[in-house]
């Protein structure tokens, strides 16, 4: 097949053996590769989600990439990892770029499924469709950076993914470290994969070619992207300065969750503002993934040397927190990722225990803006100690475990990112139907709220709603081509179509493109067995209002319910949430009984 290496890799590491089969043509062209493709493994494995542990031997960790994987189409370098998620207890995955997306394909492999668990740790070579199994006794201990610059010395033209402490230790929010500062990083990824006593996995290529259909289309698209991804008005910004400068626009337009979610502009926010503090005084360079000539990457001087700072991260250990410090922040968000967290989650819960202390519910929780306290956390968390331990459960688990639930902030055991939707509204409707949980990029609804689109950034109303479907479904592609969600702007219908046939040569239409769309999210939905119940969102946003230019903000019941149901009803769902059986057969997922 065109655009695909032609291989599905299983890996047992119980058994120590592997095995390679290629890939069905049929579920290539209804699920594309990445998320889409990775979740029909799943599927046609027949494991059902209630009778999976994820830190159990039976949990698959599923990396994958897609058709465009190692072409030079703009953006496209990416890839996907599919597991049951140990922090929401559903089926989940998570998206990486730097070089994985290519590497892979380059390696001989379009897809590796892990399952067993390795009786030592154990560093994974995989190289021309085949695997070593190498020792990584030596590995184990050393954080993210670390580990890959020890396995780079060895190959230098790789990519390689490590886990840092948390994953060794099962921190159930943990991520995978890739090329220094990206992660696969919502969900524990890195927690399953430490939970497999693999310490790093290293794609090394054998060619860098990838096999497309139409070789002219192809060419004529790289070029034409490739200029678009510098020009194009909506891209613009992501290079002049990347996602920090939503620090400035999220203070400024007041949606920038702050204090752990008690205000949506920070105190004293000018001090991390793009503009007037991080551009002149700590930005050395930009950066960007392979192939990419966006290059949306800042990468700011840190305490140790260089350290490539995004918007999220510092919400979540900055706004959430309360450090407003630049240098302190920016050596956080450094040694979150080389511990190996989700900084998002991170944040969220270190946040939450202030918050907690706060109010006199627990004891020995650091102060807002306690730096060094919050380091200490953050370290005692990676290795499960003191508080750590506490911090180590998530914030759904904590609120459980103190019998205050209705205080976390929290969508199916994920905490949100950096949009709060008492003040940008699409991202009710985005946070309570993403299967991830409270999941910005699940339906990028923020893209359509700032933009001011679909009635504005508080309507609530069905343009809104349709809005948001068309991005959730265009994210489906993205996380299953695999595409950067940045693209956006240029990535259109008519350019996915044009992509996909150029190298797939499956000649899709638009309607084909979106019903597989549609397939991908609603089987996503039928697998964790979703219903209304779980689309439910924190009940502080509904009755505590934020403060923003004078005015006070809530999410009302009437807004959340509006645009659930009417999402239920447009995406051929049940009252209760259910996908019915008719858009199950429709959608190819079950067949006629």
């Amino acid at each position: 097949m065109h655009g695909y290496a032609g291989r599905i890799l299983w890996i047992n590491l119980s058994r120590n053996n592997t095995r390679a089969e290629g890939i069905n043509e049929g579920n290539a062209r209804l699920f594309i590769g990445g998320r889409g493709l990775g979740l029909k493994i799943i599927f046609d494995l027949n494991l059902g989600l209630n009778n999976i542990d994820p830190y159990g031997a039976e949990n698959p960790l599923i990396i994958t990439t897609g058709p465009l994987g190692g072409t030079r189409i703009p953006l496209t370098t990416r890839a996907a990892a599919i597991f049951k998620s140990p922090l929401t207890n559903r089926w989940s995955y998570s998206t990486v770029g730097g070089t994985l997306g290519a590497y892979m394909k380059y390696a001989g492999v379009d897809v590796v499924v892990i399952t067993g668990i390795s009786p030592r740790p154990v560093h994974l070579v995989i190289s021309d469709g085949r695997v070593e199994f190498r020792d990584a006794r030596e590995l184990w201990g050393l954080d993210t950076v670390e580990t890959e610059h020890v396995i780079k010395r060895e190959f230098r033209d790789s990519a390689v993914l490590t886990i840092g402490p948390a994953g060794e230790n099962k921190v159930p929010y943990a991520c995978i470290g890739h090329e220094d500062w990206r992660q696969f990083g919502r969900t524990g990824a890195g927690a399953v994969m430490g939970s497999k006593n693999v310490k790093a996995i290293t794609f090394v290529p054998v060619g860098k070619t990838v096999d497309v259909a139409d070789d002219k289309a192809y060419q004529d698209l790289v070029r034409n992207l490739g200029r678009q991804a510098v020009t194009n008005p909506g891209m613009v910004p992501y290079r002049q300065g990347g996602t920090v400068r939503l620090v400035d626009t999220g203070n400024g337009m007041g949606f920038f969750p702050s204090i752990y979610w008690t205000r949506v502009v920070m105190p004293n926010w000018e001090n991390i503002s793009w503009e007037k503090t991080l551009k002149p005084k700590y930005f050395i360079k930009n950066g960007a993934c392979l192939y990419c000539p966006v290059a949306c990457h800042k990468v700011v001087r840190s305490s140790d040397g260089e350290y490539d700072l995004e918007y999220e991260t510092m919400m979540a250990l900055g706004g959430l927190t309360g450090i407003h410090d630049p240098q302190r922040l920016i050596d956080l968000a450094e040694l979150a990722d080389r511990l190996g967290f989700d900084t998002i989650s991170l944040g969220n819960t270190i946040a939450f225990l202030i918050y907690l202390g706060d109010k006199g519910i627990i004891k020995d929780a650091p102060k807002w803006g306690d730096y060094e306290g919050i380091k200490q956390l953050i370290i005692n968390t990676a290795y499960r100690r003191g508080l750590g331990e506490l911090a180590a459960l998530g914030t759904k688990a904590i609120a459980e475990k103190l019998s205050v639930p209705d205080l976390a902030i929290h969508v199916k055991g994920l905490e949100p990112a950096a949009y709060d939707p008492r003040t940008l509204k699409g991202m009710i409707l985005n946070n309570a139907i993403s299967e991830r949980g409270a999941d910005h990029l699940w339906a990028s609804a923020y893209a359509v709220d700032i933009a001011g689109q679909a009635g504005g950034r508080f309507a609530t109303g069905e343009d809104k709603v349709r809005a948001i479907m068309d991005i959730e479904e265009r994210n489906a592609l993205y996380d299953s081509m695999l595409l950067c969600k940045f693209g956006r702007a240029i990535y259109t219908w008519d350019v996915i179509r044009d992509v996909m046939n150029a190298v797939t040569g499956f000649n899709y239409t638009i309607d084909e493109l979106r019903e597989t769309a549609q397939r991908i999210i609603v089987l996503h939905r039928y697998m964790n067995g979703t219903t209304i119940e779980q689309d439910k969102i924190p009940p502080r946003w509904l009755r505590e209002p934020v403060e923003y230019d004078g005015k006070k903000y809530v999410v009302t019941e009437e807004e959340w319910s509006f645009m659930v149901r009417k999402y239920y009803e447009l995406r051929g769902y049940d009252e209760l949430g259910k996908p019915r059986q008719d858009t199950l057969v429709r959608l190819k997922i079950l067949s006629q009984s």
